[in-house]
C-alpha cells in the first residue's frame, strides 16, 4: 500500500465500558487513568423532570429476550396489556423490535418506567432515549490536571449535570487528556455557560462523529444494522478489505476517488460533516434565539402586583390594554404565512395570543420567589411555556 494513504480499519475494537449512568455506578475519581474515565451522576436514571417542556412524554420498550419482536405483535394484544397502564394515551410501532408508549404528562410517565412488576411479567424493559431528556455540550481549556470526579463535583451550572467526559487523543500508543470536556445536562437545551468555582466556562454545543457503516461504508448508520453488500473500503469491490486482490488499485466507494473509504479526503464525507456541523448550529440558535426577533412592549410602567397576577399600568394605556389583548384579532392575519422579514413585528404587535404570552411571562418573573437566576434560558423557557401550542 503507498505510503501517505489512511490505512483500511482494524477489526480490533476497544471494549466498551458499561452504561454505568443506567446502572447507577460512578466511574471516575481514581487515580491515573481512572482519573479520566467517564464521571456519571450517581445512582441516575433517566426520568422525566416537572420542568419538562415536552409535549408528548415517549417511553421506548423493547424485549428483553431479542426473541419475541414486540414491534410485530397484533394492536389487539398491546391494547389489552397496556389498557390498565395509567395515562397512556398512544401507542405507535417504531420497528419489529420496538414500540414507543406516549403518555401526557411526566409522571404517569416515570411511574411506567418504575413498574417493574408489569415489565418482569411481559419480559419487557422501558427506558427513554437520551436525547429526549438529556444535551451534550463541550468546554474548553480546561486543565489536564483536573479529574472528571473533580469537574463532576465543582461544575455548577441552571441545569443539573449528569455526565463528564474527558476527550482523549492517541499519541503513539498512548491515550492523552485533551483540554476539552464533554457535559451533558438533565435538560433539551444548553446554558450559556457553567461556573468552576469563581471562573466561567462558555458552553458550546457538541457535535457528535459522523457514523460510517463498516460494511457498506455509507453513512448515518451502524455495520450491525446495514442491509447492504459488504464493500471493500480500499477498491470498493464486494468483499472484506483483509480479502482485497488489488490493495494497490485504491477506489473509495463513495466518489470512486484514490483514497480509501474511510479517509477524510472523501468531498463526500467532508460534505456530510460540514452539512451535520451546520444543521447542529442552526438548531442551537433557533432553541436559544426562537428564531423570531420579538419587538418591543410599547413603552409604558407596569408594575407587577405580586399579590396576584393582574398587572397595573398607568391610565394612559390601561383603558385600551385589556381590550385589545381580548378582542377579536382578524385571523386572516394570524394565519397568513411570513413572506417578507418587515412583516414580522407588525403581525407579531396585531398577534393577541403572542402578546399576551409575553405578559404572562413578565408576570411569571416579576412574581418568581425562589433564588433560580433570571437568565435568558431561563426567561425563554417561560416564553415558551405561554406561547399558545
Amino acid at each position: 500500500m503507498e505510503e501517505g494513504v489512511d490505512s483500511p480499519p482494524t477489526s480490533k475494537k476497544r471494549p466498551r465500558r458499561p452504561d454505568d449512568h443506567q446502572n447507577g455506578s460512578g466511574l471516575g475519581g481514581g487515580g491515573g487513568e481512572k482519573d479520566f474515565l467517564p464521571y456519571f451522576k450517581p445512582n441516575y436514571k433517566r426520568l422525566y423532570s416537572e420542568n419538562s417542556i415536552n409535549t408528548e412524554f415517549k417511553v421506548f420498550i423493547e424485549n428483553k429476550n431479542g426473541q419475541d419482536k414486540i414491534g410485530n405483535k397484533s394492536p389487539v394484544y398491546l391494547n389489552h396489556i397496556f389498557s390498565n397502564i395509567k395515562g397512556v394515551v398512544a401507542i405507535r410501532r417504531i420497528n419489529a423490535n420496538k414500540i414507543v408508549v406516549i403518555f401526557k404528562q411526566h409522571n404517569t410517565a416515570n411511574n411506567f418506567l418504575n413498574n417493574n412488576s408489569f415489565l418482569e411479567s411481559h419480559d419487557l424493559k422501558a427506558y427513554i432515549p437520551a436525547a429526549q431528556i438529556e444535551k451534550t455540550g463541550i468546554i474548553r481549556f480546561v486543565p489536564a490536571t483536573i479529574s472528571n470526579k473533580e469537574l463532576f463535583s465543582k461544575l455548577t451550572s441552571t441545569f443539573e449535570i449528569i455526565a463528564v467526559r474527558r476527550f482523549m487523543k492517541k499519541v503513539g500508543h498512548e491515550l492523552i487528556a485533551t483540554q476539552t470536556v464533554s457535559i451533558t445536562f438533565l435538560s433539551n437545551f444548553l446554558p450559556e455557560s457553567v461556573q468552576y468555582d469563581l471562573f466561567s466556562y462558555r458552553v458550546f454545543d457538541y457535535v457528535p462523529p459522523l457514523q460510517q457503516c463498516y460494511k457498506c461504508f455509507k453513512f448515518n448508520h451502524h455495520a450491525k444494522i446495514c442491509n447492504g453488500k459488504q464493500r471493500c473500503s480500499i477498491c470498493s469491490q464486494e468483499h472484506f478489505y483483509k480479502e482485497c486482490p488489488k490493495p494497490n488499485e485504491i477506489c473509495c466507494v463513495n466518489c470512486s476517488g484514490p483514497h480509501l473509504a474511510i479517509s477524510k479526503l472523501c468531498p463526500i464525507k467532508m460534505k456530510k460533516i460540514v452539512d451535520k456541523k451546520n444543521k447542529i448550529t442552526y438548531a442551537s440558535v433557533a432553541n436559544s434565539k426562537l428564531n423570531i426577533d420579538f419587538p418591543p412592549l410599547p413603552v409604558c410602567s407596569i408594575p407587577v402586583n405580586k399579590n396576584d397576577n393582574t398587572i397595573t399600568v398607568n391610565n394612559t394605556v390601561s383603558k385600551n390594554i385589556n381590550n385589545s389583548l381580548s378582542k377579536n384579532v382578524n385571523k386572516s392575519i394570524i394565519s397568513k404565512p411570513v413572506s417578507q422579514a418587515s412583516n414580522i413585528k407588525s403581525q407579531i404587535i396585531e398577534n393577541s395570543e403572542v402578546l399576551m404570552a409575553l405578559v404572562h411571562t413578565l408576570v411569571q418573573i416579576g412574581n418568581k420567589t425562589d433564588d433560580t437566576p433570571i437568565t435568558t434560558t431561563f426567561i425563554k423557557d417561560i416564553l415558551i411555556k405561554n406561547l399558545p401550542s
